[in-house]
């Protein structure tokens, strides 16, 4: 691939994406630890219940997995050799 005006060269967008991806899995990583926390405080007897946190966490934990996976995707994808 030429270097074009304003655009990265491949080794640098990868090096981009993996660490984004690297970012999103310890973000979603965090998310997994929260929920475990929440659930282990949760107390039926007493009321206490976290159902709408560990509800939104799992949404954004499942979001960071996708977002994460693009990622990885298009890393195979400019190792391969197809460019956008």
């Amino acid at each position: 691939m030429e270097n074009q005006p304003g655009k990265e060269s491949v080794s640098e967008e990868i090096t981009k994406l993996t660490i984004q991806m690297e970012d999103l899995n310890e973000r979603k990583n965090e998310c997994v630890k929260k929920v475990k926390e929440l659930m282990a405080e949760e107390n039926p007897g007493k009321g206490i219940f976290h159902h709408k946190e560990i509800f939104t966490l799992q949404q954004e934990r499942l979001t960071l997995e996708v977002q994460a996976e693009f990622c990885r995707k298009k890393i195979n994808r400019l190792n391969l050799g197809y460019f956008e």
